[in-house]
């Protein structure tokens, strides 16, 4: 036993395998065992497909799910039935790479809320959904822009219209016939002429005048910046850019233009309220600044660029871009974090994404978010918010599409990133408040309190005895997903003691719980990562209300947690046929407590949990074993035997027992 507990301890120091002792982990398909429950996504309700909707406001995107649930109020089982079929084949069919609009794949007699294209988390949703919640802002900021430009075309206009009208040439003969359309010898516009020339002399606008509200007409109408809907009218700009560089040159060739719309239309509001003085206001145009220019005057920029492509050229540009000031709004979009230092020859995991939200925040006026694809739902209120901003915003996003972990869907991948701390959410809102710390917050990760999220694992152990333990999810748990750190892991062979070394809790295609330890250039990456999580908790807690002062105990600051999969004393467990919940997963989707308020309540985390089984119905259970989006409910047997129905919700719950 010595020999083999030396064995494991030699692997976590070197990363060298003693063949006799552990077994490689290469080729053996091992996930961690906190994934095991997910093997088939399409199988569980949670926030994918989404559906980009036609929408003006935040339900601008919805999940497929929300509509259905919607949709089957006051249903009837057959409904109901029908419906989580056919959203668990679209859902299917989507993880398999279909694509297309709602309605053409629903086609049901129940109807749904709204229509619109379909989304699954993969590696084109960052650009999709940005693009979409851009557009929408713009399509606001457009309105505005038009409703003053058109308001001043119009105030102009009738300026030129009232000058033309006292002219010679306003009131000649022709004209008047023209305005009264008269018919032939009914009216005498020879003699009108004549009369109006001798009792209202001629008085016009100082040339001067007339022919700055005609320029000014001329840039308003010709603009290219909030150009669209008339065919006849000026090809409009285009301000969505795949590259930072060529973003850059764009917005230094229409610099002038802006500037000269800029003019204009602070001219248009002084002729408009008769305020204009050409001795005080002529100067002041002709030497007006640039820096002066409004960004309301023209849409914001958008730019899509992937971390894999940024080269020197474009993460200069980029940088420049940020720190301009302007209204760029900036997605970047990382298909890997799971990169290595090209240096060390170590990991270095999420390096450039933590090096670009660092320059980003550093700036100080800089809006930031930074999120996988899985939240991007829950963060939408966020991005609207930050693409609203006045100033630059950069959007960093991790699709979860690596390629590289095997058998995970990449929806999966983008959950796991940011459940292990490597790739936290945040945002950072300059316009938030004074105090730098209160524009920051972490409160869109699990458990953002703590170090690394605890889950329940509920097993049957060697004497076929159900445990239920409570285990963190870890950088190293993310890292055993990627097929290139297999040689950071050995598997510890079935039977064989485990000693010191940090190990986690993985399971194999069969689901059966292994034991594999971590060697420790990983555990260091790990350590590293914790540190920049207690970064940004401190920031998030410098924001947050004083709380009472710790105790003496609580003063001792916590060592960092190395992952492990030993097992506890097993925790005491419901009786088989009782219904539970697994409250550590719950993702607060609300369903539940819709159904019965005092069946299921939320504790202090806000997850549900099961107050009172006996407040409700069995059918309730089941309905709401069915409706939760992760399968966290667990309905057990019916408490009340004679309750209507039981041989139909029996088989309903199946599934969840």
């Amino acid at each position: 036993m010595h020999a083999e507990l030396n064995a494991q301890l030699a692997f976590h120091l070197t990363g060298v395998r003693n063949a006799g002792e552990l077994d490689a982990v290469e080729g053996l398909a091992l996930r961690p065992a906190l994934l095991a429950g997910y093997r088939d996504l399409a199988a569980l309700r949670y926030d994918f497909p989404l559906v980009f909707t036609d929408k003006a406001d935040a339900s601008f995107v919805v999940p497929l799910s929300r509509l259905v649930d919607e949709a089957l109020q006051g249903a009837d089982e057959r409904s109901r039935h029908e419906a989580l079929r056919r959203e668990h084949e679209i859902r299917a069919r989507l993880a398999g790479g279909a694509a297309g609009r709602l309605s053409e794949q629903w086609n049901l007699p129940l109807a749904l809320g709204t229509d619109g294209e379909l989304a699954d988390c993969d590696a084109s949703l960052p650009v999709r959904f940005l693009t979409r919640a851009w557009a929408l802002v713009q399509q606001r900021k457009a309105r505005r822009f038009h409703d003053e430009a058109d308001a001043l075309i119009a105030r102009l206009a009738a300026i030129l219209a009232a000058d033309f009208v006292q002219s010679d040439e306003g009131r000649s003969a022709g004209h008047l016939a023209a305005s009264l359309a008269s018919r032939e010898g009914s009216f005498d516009t020879e003699a009108m002429s004549r009369l109006l020339a001798r009792a209202l002399p001629e008085r016009r606008l100082p040339m001067t005048r007339r022919l700055r509200i005609r320029s000014l007409l001329s840039v308003l109408k010709s603009q290219r910046f909030f150009a669209g809907g008339d065919p006849q009218g000026p090809e409009p700009f285009s301000f969505v850019f795949y590259g930072a560089a060529s973003a850059l040159k764009a917005l230094r060739e229409r610099r002038a233009l802006l500037a000269e719309l800029a003019k204009a239309v602070s001219a248009a509001r002084l002729e408009a309220a008769g305020e204009y003085v050409e001795e005080t206001h002529g100067p002041l145009f002709q030497g007006f600044a640039e820096s002066a220019l409004s960004p309301a005057l023209a849409p914001d920029s958008l730019v899509c660029v992937n971390a894999g492509s940024l080269q020197v050229e474009e993460s200069a540009a980029l940088a420049e871009l940020l720190a301009s000031g302007l209204p760029v709004k900036i997605l970047v979009q990382h298909d890997d974090i799971l990169e290595r230092s090209s240096v060390a020859n170590a990991p270095a995991f999420g390096a450039h994404a933590r090096l670009l939200a660092g320059m980003a925040l550093g700036l100080n006026d800089v809006y930031v978010l930074q999120s996988s694809a899985s939240n991007l739902y829950r963060m939408r209120e966020r991005i609207l918010h930050g693409l609203e901003y006045p100033g630059a915003a950069l959007f960093s996003v991790f699709s979860g599409a690596t390629g590289r972990a095997d058998g995970l869907a990449p929806y999966l991948v983008a959950a796991a990133a940011m459940e292990s701390r490597a790739f936290p959410a945040f945002s950072y809102d300059p316009a938030a408040g004074e105090e730098r710390a209160a524009r920051f917050s972490i409160e869109a990760n699990p458990q953002p309190e703590r170090d690394w999220p605890l889950h329940v694992l509920a097993y049957e152990d060697a004497e076929q005895q159900r445990v239920r333990a409570e285990v963190p999810f870890t950088l190293a748990d993310f890292a055993a997903c990627d097929e290139r750190y297999g040689g950071y892991f050995a598997r510890i062979p079935r039977g064989r003691p485990n000693g010191e070394a940090p190990h986690l809790a993985m399971v194999d295609r069969d689901d059966c719980l292994q034991k594999v330890i971590v060697a420790e250039p990983l555990m260091r990456e790990a350590r590293r990562c914790l540190d920049a999580w207690r970064g940004l908790q401190a920031l998030a807690r410098r924001a947050a209300p004083a709380a009472p002062a710790p105790s003496p105990a609580a003063e001792k600051p916590p060592a960092v947690p190395a992952p492990s999969a030993a097992v506890p004393e097993p925790e005491k467990t419901p009786a088989p046929d009782a219904p539970y919940i697994e409250t550590a997963r719950c993702t607060t989707c609300e369903e539940c407590v819709k159904i019965n308020k005092r069946m299921f309540v939320y504790d202090a985390n806000k997850q549900a949990m099961l107050a009172d089984a006996k407040a409700g119905t069995y059918r309730e259970l089941v309905e709401a074993a069915e409706a939760c989006q992760v399968s966290i409910i667990h309905p057990g047997k019916p408490l009340d035997p004679s309750e209507p129905g039981l041989d139909e919700l029996l088989q309903r719950a199946e599934p969840f027992l």
